[in-house]
């Protein structure tokens, strides 16, 4: 970079500019008056101007390292494309600022007491042709891909970090791993571009006068960039082709390396007290931590359901975990009648056993479900795969269905907007399809009543499958566990329960309760409530570190204004033509807010389901208002284009999602007519669950009862 220029403000642009700076300046003084007992101060003031500004809003990130997980300011420019931020931290952290459509990544790093100013300029950018052509149902036009380039200049306490990191980022942006490499040439590429790093840093230590909190944060962040891609690096493999990142039920299915590949462990340590707040020493401790993860069992009750209430001892805990999982799923005969039938115990005993491990859906049946037409001979021709299975499309730009017998095996390829219809189809196949009931010389009407016994069966209590007075609990606790088991179960982070297990084992001290916590605030974000609930005492007694306990107690409470019964924080956004849209102006009637993104799998995925719901619905007073996070206003129009979204559309500021408490999407919430938060993490898997909850509240509004 060259000489910094320092900005000269014309007199007719200090009044504004100042004022802004003299509400800084008055929270930065009230922020040292605070923390007066310690030896520096937790505040740090970023000033700048944007030159040729592509958009008047800045989103800027940054790793709170008191408050465990991620932050977000939202800036709007003045008149003078002037901005001023206030960062509130204890050490120095890295933050990144993106424009409204996400195209751009400034990157600063910012220390406690510094006041750096910034300066942005960006290229004047062309003027678009508009005979080019546009695919129409691209999701990414070619202006989306070819963002305009800008320059940085820095001044202020700060200024010389900075200046090299203009230097650094661009080159580290430019590298990406390639995965699909063999694991010794993967180990030597990521390892060169590690030492080329640390040359980088060694030059700019002769070249500026970094700080050495900055050179900390560089030698964290090259270091456990490198350890967390190599560590990643098993995760991925190719499919068809295609680079892929392998899950299955949840535990990782990790690409075979030769025997000796993870020695690299012992290069770099577990614990760096002076890498926390370094995102990629996040990742890179998930991802080790998950090395253990061995077991496949389904989740504990405790995090589904909150028992923490009923005062059961650790001892019971376990027990009912066991037990639990013991008859997890439940028995055919334990939730029909089999004996009513005339069947012998052995016959109940082996359909029971049939039950246990169902017979797998031919090929040809996969592909009638698909609607793909064959002739008897080619489905005899898929049938004659003994190895086939089904895949969502790994990327939303597939909306249709196809076969792949790439390998010599038969994969089928669905769109991810059917994959709930898919799982709804082998749920609530006939008890006849799952099983073969052949062996048993049932007559048709039995084999028909069965199948209708079993498509009319009712919820198991959890006291049906469990022996609870063998745990020597009072009538009244398993009464209590029964309606708890009855209720709604609340999702779990994947892989969270055992990562947190094996953290205590592997971790001590600031980096351990650091990273417990931030489990923790990404389980409150996220509503893994049980999850949260089954561990925040022990964490809060255990804990020596106030300030985490602290952060998510806040978090908590922040959560308390969401709840139900709670009115829903009312917001403005703009829709697809520009005009304003408020979620107030929909009172009196049912409101379904979705928080959704063009680029996010799992939303598309719920379409279908969420398209049933709106058709059931679609003559009573209901909004569904679809909330984009999108940052890319075209990406966001060809999306709802694209897949036919019915509704209201809105895109967010950040403040919605903020307001919201959303971290993670897709996201629903259901307001009532009164406007009052009935559902905050409404699940939509079921429509006619849904269906009756919207009834249930339009008919509330009729009959004049609020919730």
């Amino acid at each position: 970079m060259g000489h910094t220029l320092k900005p000269k403000l014309e007199k007719r642009d200090m009044n504004a500019y100042s004022a802004a700076l003299m509400v800084l300046i008055a929270s930065l003084s009230l922020c040292l008056a605070a923390t007066s007992a310690q030896s520096q101060p937790r505040a740090a003031i970023v000033t700048g101007e944007v030159h040729n500004a592509p958009s008047r809003e800045i989103e800027f990130h940054h790793e709170p390292l008191l408050a465990p997980g991620p932050s977000q300011h939202h800036i709007v420019l003045d008149e003078q494309n002037r901005f001023a931020l206030l960062l509130n931290i204890p050490k120095g952290t890295f933050v990144s600022g993106h424009d409204k459509d996400g195209r751009q990544h400034i990157p600063f790093f910012v220390e406690p007491g510094d006041s750096l100013h910034a300066v942005v300029t960006f290229a004047e950018v062309t003027e678009a042709d508009p005979l080019a052509a546009v695919e129409p149902d691209s999701l990414h036009s070619a202006a989306d891909e070819a963002p305009p380039s800008y320059s940085l200049t820095f001044s202020g306490r700060g200024a010389e970090n900075n200046r090299f990191l203009a230097e650094f980022w661009p080159q580290h942006s430019a590298f990406e791993p390639d995965y699909a490499l063999e694991a010794e040439e993967f180990v030597r590429q990521v390892k060169q571009r590690r030492r080329d790093e640390f040359a980088l840093l060694a030059e700019g230590r002769e070249q500026y006068a970094l700080s050495p909190g900055f050179i900390d944060y560089m030698t964290a962040f090259i270091n456990y960039n490198w350890a967390d891609q190599t560590i990643s690096y098993p995760l991925f493999s190719l499919d068809n082709g295609a680079l892929v990142r392998r899950y299955i039920s949840g535990i990782p299915d990790r690409r075979v390396v030769p025997p000796d590949y993870y020695d690299f462990l012992q290069e770099i340590p577990l614990m760096d007290e002076k890498a926390i707040g370094v995102r990629e020493y996040r990742s890179f401790l998930e991802n080790t931590l998950e090395l253990e993860a061995k077991s496949d069992k389904p989740p504990r009750l405790a995090d589904r359901y909150k028992l923490s209430g009923l005062g059961l001892s650790p001892a019971v805990h376990v027990q009912l975990d066991s037990m639990y999982d013991a008859n997890n799923p439940p028995r055919l005969s334990q939730m029909i009648a089999l004996s009513g039938l005339g069947l012998s115990p052995a016959a109940q005993a082996q359909l029971d056993s049939m039950y246990e491990d169902p017979k797998e859906i031919s090929a040809s049946e996969k592909a009638t479900w698909l609607g793909l037409e064959l002739s008897p001979a080619a489905q005899a021709q898929l049938d004659s795969y003994e190895d086939h299975r089904m895949r969502m499309a790994f990327s939303d730009m597939e909306d249709t269905t196809r076969t792949d017998t790439t390998g010599g095996s038969l994969t089928f390829h669905i769109p991810m907007a059917r994959i709930n219809e898919w799982y709804e189809y082998l749920n609530n196949r006939p008890l006849s399809a799952r099983i073969d009931l052949s062996s048993f010389e049932l007559s048709p009407a039995v084999q028909a009543q069965l199948d209708s016994m079993h498509q009319n069966r009712q919820p198991l209590k959890l006291s049906q499958r469990v022996d609870l007075a063998a745990l020597n609990l009072s009538p009244a606790i398993q009464a209590q566990l029964d309606s708890i088991f009855a209720g709604p179960s609340f999702i779990i982070p994947r892989g969270g329960a055992e990562r947190y297990d094996i953290a205590k084992q592997k971790l001590q001290g600031r980096v351990l309760y650091w990273f417990l916590a931030e489990e923790l605030m990404d389980g409150i974000r996220h509503g893994y409530e049980a999850y949260v609930d089954a561990r925040w005492q022990s964490f809060e007694e255990s804990n020596p570190f106030p300030e985490y306990t602290e952060a998510l107690q806040a978090e908590q409470n922040k959560l308390l204004t969401l709840q139900p019964g709670q009115p829903a924080p009312d917001f403005t956004l703009h829709d697809p033509d520009g005009q304003s849209v408020s979620l107030s102006q929909f009172k009196g009637k049912v409101v379904l807010m979705d928080f959704w993104a063009s680029w996010c799998g799992p939303c598309i995925t719920d379409l279908g389901t969420l398209r049933k719901i709106k058709e059931q619905v679609a003559a009573q007073p209901v909004v569904f208002l679809n909330v984009s996070l999108d940052e890319n206003e075209g990406a966001w129009k060809r999306a709802i284009a694209k897949h036919q979204i019915k509704g209201v559309h809105v895109r967010s500021d950040g403040g919605a999602t903020q307001a919201y408490n959303v971290s993670g999407i897709p996201r629903y919430y259901l307001v009532n007519p009164q406007g009052l938060i009935v559902e905050n993490n409404l699940r939509v898997s079921s429509t006619d669950e849904v269906v009756a909850k919207i009834e249930e509240h339009l008919l509330r509004k009729t009959t004049g009862s609020v919730q």
